[in-house]
């Protein structure tokens, strides 16, 4: 239920779960399915189940810098992005990022997550992952018109259709020429391919963890949701003796709300599912970091643990933009720019027509090879490996990284991972400034070598921490996303774009040496606010955070569910990995998969 303030503050609950976003609540709601559990979940942003601005689609990105939805994190400085600073957007609001992210459940191939078992996490490989995935869903399945004119393979056994999260097919399909992706759902998403989206089909509104998994449960007797609710800390209990083996136990959560402080105590766990921005700041403060860090700020340390806040792994992506021939007769939403015509398609919208039913188009996952010549493609992966070498032979490598490299070059080598993407969106991206009908294709990177931080520089909550992504210090990723731009200003060569592009727009005949276009990309790319890999699920040994069973090295009772833990990134959007790590966490926590000991094995 959403409760107030005097049923949460000094009570005590079997689980109290920080962060009512995509994975909380998932986790939350699951525990709750057992009448004899009480579950408090702690939020920091507001309830906006009836805000248009999250409902009605098609209004991608309109949160963004808004402190009601966004946490407004920015990055420092970045040396090798021509000194730019980086806003990451980052959902304040119960639903967390499934409230303001662009619709899309994109699963990730299953070598990304069988990797994850590789390096080091017995029971996270792609055959358990799938089937968290199908409970979530609900899939609204395209119709045979639709699929037979965009060419679309539908394998229904790939999909859930009970769980609460309703997703559906877009309507519309760009065909690039590129292959179609036999079944992106299905742990193969290699090509192009038409992906659901997080809209309901009976209401044709945003599908989120708010009306997924807090809706239906809001009024259980034994779920309580507590929105305006900023933690600050997690308090654990005095260790009866010094010796460092001991396991910390978490008693209670501190957390604020309009102006006081306050505290609820767990009985059984306490489940940590701040975001991969949050909550590493949340351990922080609460003495879990590394000791050098927390020293510094005078935070006492709880447990030493130096990966919190480290291997920060994140997706980026750009844009090129073309003019459309507009005889062709093309409705994008360059349309929506005039206020009139906005105001006719918002009371469409209502009668499940009109543009803002349209969400993102298409989407095409590449390997290396098929953006870049063989050529090109060798020589970056030979001249990424000797570097990895010199370095391992200098001593320079973080635990860990090794590991994690040597898979990324093996799915470039082989060609087994959509590490280039493209996004086809019916518009200008970011508002055109004359009047045209425009299409922009979105090129993202999916695999980055380079890795970042995230660490608190204050023992004030409210400040925000530092977040550092390293962006284009390893050499490859920025090769790699020159090639795939040269790749898609080919495309106006092949129909059937041939017959429908006027002229390039962004980046514009004027930028054509490979140097030219690298400057265009520092100088425009920004983040997809895919952030992972904060509080690695992976080997203490390795730099890891939390083991495979989502408990903290040296803690008794924390957990981590949320992307923070993954340990290497993947080549899919994720919102739908998010709501499975809930999923596989709320199973791990009831015993319904067997708790698996820690390993410094790396497989």
């Amino acid at each position: 239920m959403s409760a107030a303030l005097l049923e949460i503050s000094g009570m005590s609950f079997d689980y109290v779960v920080i962060g009512g976003g995509t994975t909380g609540l998932t986790v939350a709601a699951r525990l709750a399915e057992n009448p004899h559990i009480t579950v408090a979940v702690l939020e920091a942003g507001s309830e906006r189940l009836n805000d248009p601005l999250i409902n009605i689609p098609a209004q991608f990105g309109k949160h963004f810098g808004d402190s009601r939805y966004d946490w407004n994190v920015n990055t420092v400085p970045q040396e090798h992005a021509n000194g730019r600073s980086f806003a990451w957007p980052s959902g304040k609001v119960l639903g967390g990022s499934s409230a303001i992210n662009f619709f899309t459940w994109s699963n990730p191939p299953s070598q990304d997550i069988d990797d994850w078992e590789r390096l080091g996490n017995p029971g996270w490989n792609w055959s358990r992952f799938s089937a968290s995935l199908k409970k979530t869903e609900s899939l609204t399945a395209p119709s045979e018109e639709i699929a037979t004119k965009y060419r679309q393979v539908f394998n229904p056994e790939a999909y859930g259709t009970s769980g609460p999260l309703k997703t559906s097919f877009p309507s519309t399909l760009l065909n690039t020429g590129i292959k179609v992706s036999k079944d992106p759902h299905n742990g193969d998403p290699i090509g192009t391919s038409m992906l659901p989206c997080t809209i309901d089909s009976k209401t044709f509104t945003r599908s989120y963890a708010a009306t997924a998994f807090y809706e239906p449960n809001a009024n259980k007797p034994n779920f309580y949701v507590l929105c305006n609710a900023l933690v600050h800390r997690i308090l654990t209990k005095e260790p009866r003796s010094n010796d460092l083996s001991v396991k910390v136990e978490a008693e209670a959560v501190e957390f604020e709300y309009d102006g006081k402080i306050h505290l609820v105590y767990a009985a059984k766990e306490i489940i940590l599912s701040a975001g991969a921005l949050m909550s590493p700041r949340i351990l922080e403060l609460s003495g879990v970091g590394d000791k050098r860090i927390l020293d510094s700020l005078g935070i006492k340390t709880i447990i030493d643990l130096p990966g919190v806040g480290s291997n920060l792994q994140e997706h980026i992506f750009g844009v090129v933009i073309f003019e459309v021939d507009p005889s062709l007769g093309y409705k994008t939403l360059d349309l929506l720019a005039d206020e009139d015509y906005a105001a006719a398609q918002l009371k469409l919208h209502a009668e499940g027509q009109g543009l803002f039913r349209i969400n993102l188009l298409s989407y095409s996952f590449l390997p290396l090879s098929s953006v870049a010549s063989p050529e090109d493609a060798r020589r970056l992966i030979a001249r990424q490996r000797r570097s990895i070498e010199e370095r391992l032979e200098d001593g320079k490598l973080p635990p860990g990284l090794k590991e994690q490299w040597m898979m990324q070059l093996a799915e470039y080598e082989n060609g087994t991972s959509g590490d280039c993407e493209l996004v086809y969106f019916p518009g200008y991206f970011g508002g055109a400034p004359e009047k045209g009908t425009f299409i922009s294709i979105y090129f993202a990177s999916n695999h980055l070598f380079s890795r970042g931080t995230i660490h608190v520089v204050s023992t004030d909550p409210h400040i925000q921490p530092s977040a550092d992504p390293h962006y284009f210090e390893e050499e490859i990723d920025i090769e790699v996303m020159t090639e795939t731009v040269k790749f898609i200003r080919s495309l106006p060569d092949i129909e059937p774009f041939k017959n429908m592009v006027v002229r390039e727009v962004v980046p514009g005949t004027s930028c054509s040496t490979t140097e030219e276009i690298r400057e265009f990309i520092k100088g425009s790319f920004t983040t997809t606010f895919h952030t992972v890999g904060t509080l690695s699920m992976l080997p203490r040994s390795q730099n890891g955070v939390v083991d495979p069973n989502l408990r903290i090295y040296g803690s008794k009772n924390i957990r981590v569910a949320d992307t923070s833990i993954v340990p290497l990134h993947i080549a899919a959007h994720t919102q739908s990995t998010a709501y499975a790590i809930g999923e596989q966490a709320a199973e791990i926590i009831i015993g319904h998969i067997p708790e698996v000991p820690p390993t410094d094995m790396i497989f």
